[in-house]
């Protein structure tokens, strides 16, 4: 029931209808009895700081934060994770002792989804497709947080890269295949193969031998070209969805640190 104390949170994005966040963390908020509801936050890059300063006046009680926005949001909070700051994106907004704070759980909520599928990356060598927020926030936490014996980055803007890691090496997206031998995991951290473009895959099928795992942080579909044609080139496969889910629990505990979300609850609702 929404009432005067009903709390608010949400997500900005610039398109936002496609977002599944509502549905888990609405879904979350009612297993943990906590009143609070989560919405939709469509913003413009024109009038994002007025859509922050309007989230600062209002009292919201925390937020996320997706394309195109996790980088322009930094300037505008009080505080920047390590992490944040290491790879320039946010997608997280939580208070703390009155301050409005911004970190990245994607890549917190990349390794959960990793280990939960049973793809120990330690010491293994992997390939990540992209160079956007998504693709730093996994690199900083695969080399720093997981370690990983070296990371390959694949990218057709190697000018928007500023991320200096150990055993981290930067290449053009068109020598991936030169590269594919020793590769233990390849991620995909572009948006190719995303609804409503589900006829893309970021590499041709060349690339895929059996020896590798195939992540994919898309969700939508479930089953990209990419992991569908990893699936028949005998790699072990990884969807998008399980990234989502934790990456979203890693938030909700900043929001709420006394609550202990229950991940069966997300995929249950997500029918997954």
């Amino acid at each position: 029931m929404i009432d005067g104390k009903t709390k608010i949170l949400g997500v900005f994005g610039c398109p936002i209808e496609h977002t599944k966040s509502p549905a888990i963390h609405n879904a979350v908020l009612k297993d943990c009895g906590i009143n609070a509801v989560y919405l939709p936050l469509p913003a413009e890059k024109h009038s994002f700081a007025e859509a922050i300063a309007g989230f600062r006046a209002m009292g919201f009680a925390g937020a996320n934060v997706t394309i195109p926005f996790k980088e322009l949001a930094i300037p505008l909070l009080d505080y920047v994770s390590p992490v944040s700051k290491a790879t320039n994106s946010v997608n997280t907004l939580y208070w703390e002792q009155g301050k409005l704070c911004g970190t990245s759980t994607d890549g917190l909520g990349a390794l959960r989804a990793l280990e939960t599928a049973g793809i120990d990356i330690k010491g293994k060598n992997i390939a990540l497709l992209g160079s956007g927020g998504a693709a730093k926030a996994l690199a900083y936490a695969f080399l720093e947080d997981a370690g990983a014996a070296s990371l390959k980055i694949f990218t057709i803007e190697p000018e928007n890269w500023n991320l200096q890691l150990k055993n981290l090496s930067l290449h053009d997206f068109s020598e991936v295949e030169k590269h594919k031998d020793g590769i233990d995991l390849l991620c995909n951290a572009t948006p190719l193969g995303m609804h409503p473009n589900e006829n893309e895959s970021p590499v041709g099928k060349s690339v895929l031998t059996s020896n590798m795992a195939v992540f994919d942080i898309v969700y939508n579909p479930l089953e990209t070209r990419l992991l569908r044609e990893a699936k028949e080139a005998g790699c072990k496969t990884l969807s998008g969805i399980g990234m989502l889910i934790y990456q979203g629990l890693e938030s909700f505990k900043l929001w709420f640190p006394d609550s202990n979300p229950n991940p069966k609850i997300v995929f249950e609702v997500l029918g997954v």
